[in-house]
Order: C-alpha cells, then sequence, then structure tokens
C-alpha cells in the first residue's frame, strides 16, 4: 500500500514538474546575445545596439506587453528592428503588437519588415480580413513605426550612414519546397530583390527579411548582415539536430535558428516570440535577439 502511495505521489510530482516547465518553456522570455565585427562596418556605427523581435501572432507578456517591453528597454538599444508576422491572418490579434508599442512608447527608432501573414491579410479577399489589416498598418504607422515595405532607408550615426532594407516576399515564395523542390519559379531569385530594392547603396546594408530559407540569394544581392523570423525556431529544439518543422511542413530546415555565415554575409535567425497553427513549443523559448556591431 505504502509503495503505492509512494508511485502515485512520484508520478503527482512529475507532471506537475512537466506543466511548470512546459508554461516556463513557452512563457518566459530568452534574449540570445551576438557581437558581429566587420571591417566594412562604418566608425561612426561601432558599438550599434540592436534589439530583433518577430512573429508575434498575438502573444503577450505581461499586461499590455509591459513585460516584453521592460525586457527590451533594459537592453538599451538604439534601434528595434521586427521582421515579419506581427499579425496574424487568421485571427484579430494585431493588439498585442499594438499594446506592445504604446508601452515601449518612442525608447528608440523602431523598423519592420513584412512577414508572410501580413502577405495574407493583404491579398485576402475577405474583406473584414483586409480591413482587419490596413487598419492593423496605419495603427502600426501612426505609433512611429518604420514599415519597410520593399523599401531602403539610410541611418545615420556619428556622421556615417548604412542602410536598412525590408524586403517582402511574394506568398509563392513559401511555397512549400519539399512538394516542389524542381519548380524553380517558385524560388526567390537576386533578380527579384534587384528588381523590388534596387542595388545596395552604402558600405554596409542591413536587411529585414522573413523567410531565412534564401541565405545565399540575400547574401550575393549585397546584405551584409540579414535579420530573419518565420521558422519559430523549428517549433521543437531537437538536441544536437535542430529544429524539427518549418511552416512549410520541412523537417529539420537549414535555417531554424541562430547565427549563419557564408562567404560575403551573415544571417541571424529569430526563434519568435508566438505561435501559429502549432501552438505549442518546446525546449526552445520565445525570443529576444541583441546584437552589438563593432568595426574590425
Amino acid at each position: 500500500m505504502k509503495k503505492k502511495r509512494r508511485g502515485w505521489a512520484y508520478t503527482l510530482v512529475l507532471l506537475i514538474f512537466l506543466v511548470l516547465f512546459f508554461y516556463w518553456d513557452n512563457n518566459s522570455l530568452q534574449i540570445s546575445r551576438y557581437t558581429l565585427a566587420y571591417s566594412q562596418l562604418p566608425q561612426g556605427f561601432d558599438g550599434l545596439r540592436i534589439v530583433q523581435i518577430s512573429d508575434m501572432h498575438g502573444k503577450t507578456f505581461g499586461e499590455k506587453n509591459s513585460t516584453l517591453a521592460e525586457r527590451i528597454k533594459a537592453l538599451k538599444p538604439d534601434i528595434l528592428l521586427t521582421t515579419g508576422d506581427m499579425m496574424s491572418s487568421t485571427a484579430n490579434d494585431g493588439g498585442a503588437f499594438l499594446d506592445f508599442l504604446d508601452t515601449f512608447g518612442s525608447y528608440c527608432p523602431v523598423y519592420m519588415c513584412m512577414g508572410n501573414h501580413e502577405q495574407i491579410a493583404r491579398w485576402l479577399t475577405d474583406n473584414d480580413t483586409h480591413l482587419k489589416y490596413e487598419k492593423f498598418i496605419q495603427a502600426v504607422k501612426s505609433r512611429g513605426v518604420t514599415v519597410l515595405d520593399n523599401e531602403k532607408v539610410l541611418i545615420e550615426r556619428n556622421g556615417d550612414k548604412i542602410a536598412l532594407a525590408g524586403l517582402t516576399l511574394e506568398l509563392y515564395h513559401y511555397s512549400r519546397r519539399d512538394l516542389n523542390p524542381n519548380d524553380d519559379s517558385l524560388f526567390l531569385k537576386k533578380s527579384y530583390i534587384d528588381q523590388v530594392l534596387g542595388d545596395p547603396v552604402e558600405p554596409f546594408t542591413l536587411l529585414l527579411a522573413h523567410n531565412p530559407a534564401y541565405f545565399s540569394e540575400y547574401s550575393a544581392w549585397g546584405a551584409d548582415l540579414t535579420l530573419a523570423g518565420h521558422v519559430h525556431g523549428g517549433i521543437i529544439q531537437v538536441p544536437f539536430m535542430g529544429g524539427l518543422l518549418s511552416p512549410e511542413h520541412v523537417f529539420f530546415p537549414e535555417y531554424d535558428a541562430g547565427l549563419f555565415e557564408n562567404e560575403t554575409g551573415k544571417m541571424i535567425v529569430n526563434r519568435g516570440l508566438g505561435n501559429s497553427v502549432i501552438n505549442f513549443r518546446l525546449f526552445n523559448r520565445p525570443e529576444i535577439t541583441f546584437i552589438e556591431l563593432k568595426t574590425e
């Protein structure tokens, strides 16, 4: 009898631990820190502090996202960059991002690129969904956010300038690459980026692009640093193997989370704050990315 009771007690303790761990794993913010050095970075941008967030999908941390805002402010960023899906096309949840912006205030300049959910909402023929998108973007801009929808801006600091670009991918650029590996027309190419963004004009270009799958194309275009999201860290981070699943249902996507480098550029993929179709995470906490740029 005592052994049976002890067994039930152990089971109950284990269940409580698992519930608490799952809640913590899905609702506690993790800050990932990177220091990136570039020989071509203008001296005036040495020490630039960047915070990146992505894929909010209506997720909140504290009342009116106050916990998220305060965690970001504590990092003392010079700019805040958001890399898409700050609303969902399937739910009226853009208020979470607007609440965050209200709480964050004018602490530093905020820039945003478009994600696939903003794209879907923009092009849906459902008038209600389209109107939600229009009101959301209008409200974001009214709070001082610079929305980079296939646009470039110059950022000036200490007398020097760098380019910041926001690339809007077409929805077919998110197509199931595993089902269409030979359909070359679905893949983003450098020529598309040339067409919508033109040539990089500054010695250093920072690119916001929601989908990380095209890292080589971003670098070939001239992006020295690309910031992306979209993959949600692969939903489940499998130890020693990486993220399990991409939104396109590709198992173990090449670019799931973290820092990637090739011959000409670097890319950081943020794990995102919220969830979309699959509404949970495992070993994959919501993420704030902090980046400090240094000159070599």
